[in-house]
């Protein structure tokens, strides 16, 4: 390979430097680096791009590119073995490489030098293609579950895969392959400062939440920043968990709670709320009234609520000779304060105040009146149907000073009608 890019190279990597220093999607970037190399020449048909990811659903991402379909991305599910384990996948020449440590393979698929030696390769052929390169560049990034297996016969190490096609009768020019070759270092470079880039959204988002993530790598980071909003605050909890604890085996437990998170903090999820901690077994959320309205915050916690409520119910139908899950869930209103507490190392992004202790405090009156779900004055008073909510007195709450009315739904099945 030439130690010096060509003068397509070059022109291209100047707009693959300004891509990396800004913020567009791998997407957009990958269809314009494929853009330039046909305005510079280049006869890419066909193109392929894949790299392992660290994201709670995603074990690895890959762009297919081809000049009839455009693009189209798709998401490898983690954990998924028989994906692993599939024929296409044992006889691709992507595991090839993996596995060999090869940084390079190329097949003529037409004419002299042809080699079909894989079945991809077959496909392409017959879809007019005349050549195929495939590149490989290492590189140490986020730990991922390829990271994880890389002690595994396939040995599998971080990095990024990028292959390309053309339909040229003869195939790629030695010039375009000693191009392409060149690129593909920067092409990495871009691949893995967009991957960090969406690594960090979606953990920020998975672990500190869909609202507050992109406030902390907007740079509210220091302790203290905080800020004020109205909104519906939501605590779930699993009752007996100690007990369902005794009476399942660890894996049978944590699946359980699993279930239940899934259940409840899903079903906020789903209506448009936002769970900020995961508080042992019980689950702390809010709906923002500034995005939602007053009453709109409330209906969409109602009809969380119905939804958990459904979910549960369907859960503990296929619990066949295991204890059901039984929860309860407390529904405020009012002020918040949220931003970053902690120690001067260690931070969590939390929501504080009177209302946050108030919730959990009113979540013990479901044990206490045997209703599932109960709601403040605050809550209910903003409901136009707030008179039919059945009053359960006022209960002395833990350092709140006034006795603290609480209210049930109107009737059993309220909930699952506002889930409707």
């Amino acid at each position: 390979m030439k130690s010096k890019p060509s003068a397509a190279a070059a022109s291209i990597v100047d707009r693959m430097v300004e891509a990396a220093l800004g913020s567009a999607p791998i997407e957009a970037t990958f269809v314009e680096f494929l853009t330039a190399l046909r305005n510079e020449g280049v006869r890419v048909d066909r193109a392929y791009l894949a790299h392992p990811t660290l994201h709670p659903l995603h074990s690895g991402s890959a762009l297919k590119w081809s000049v009839e379909a455009g693009l189209a991305r798709e998401n490898f599910v983690a954990d998924d073995r028989d994906e692993e384990n599939s024929a296409d996948w044992l006889q691709s020449p992507i595991r090839h490489v993996i596995v060999t440590g090869a940084e390079r393979l190329r097949r003529r698929l037409a004419g002299p030098g042809e080699m079909l030696d894989f079945p991809v390769l077959e496909s392409l052929r017959r879809d007019g293609l005349t050549d195929y390169l495939l590149l490989a560049t290492r590189f140490e990034s986020f730990g991922s579950r390829v990271e994880e297996m890389a002690a595994s016969e396939e040995g599998r190490e971080s990095g990024m895969i990028v292959s390309f096609a053309t339909r040229r009768p003869g195939g790629f020019s030695d010039e375009e392959v000693e191009t392409l070759e060149w690129l593909k270092r920067p092409l990495a470079i871009l691949v893995k400062v967009a991957d960090q880039r969406a690594v960090a959204h979606a953990l920020a988002e998975c672990y500190i939440g869909r609202a507050a993530g992109p406030r902390v790598l907007g740079g509210a980071i220091r302790r203290g920043d905080f800020a004020t909003t109205e909104a519906v605050v939501w605590l779930s909890d699993l009752r007996g968990s100690t007990e369902l604890a005794l009476s399942l085996p660890r894996e049978g437990f944590v699946a359980a709670i699993n279930d239940f998170f899934e259940a409840t903090a899903g079903a906020v999820e789903a209506e448009g709320g936002e769970t900020l901690t995961f508080i042992g077994d019980g689950a702390l959320a809010i709906f923002p009234v500034e995005a939602m309205g007053v009453e709109g915050a409330r209906r969409a916690a109602l009809r969380a609520a119905g939804r958990a409520a459904e979910a549960i119910r369907t859960l503990n139908a296929g619990r066949e000779g295991l204890p059901p899950l039984r929860w309860g869930l407390a529904l405020h209103a009012g002020a918040l304060d949220y931003g970053n507490i902690g120690t001067t190392s260690r931070h969590a992004w939390s929501v504080v105040g009177p209302v946050v202790n108030e919730t959990a405090r009113l979540e013990g009156v479901t044990k206490l009146s045997g209703e599932p779900v109960v709601a403040s004055r605050a809550f209910v008073s903003a409901l136009p149907e707030a008179a039919r909510w059945r009053a359960l007195g006022a209960f002395p709450l833990a350092g709140v000073p006034q006795p603290f009315e609480a209210f049930a739904p109107p009737h059993a099945g309220a909930l699952k009608e506002k889930a409707a």
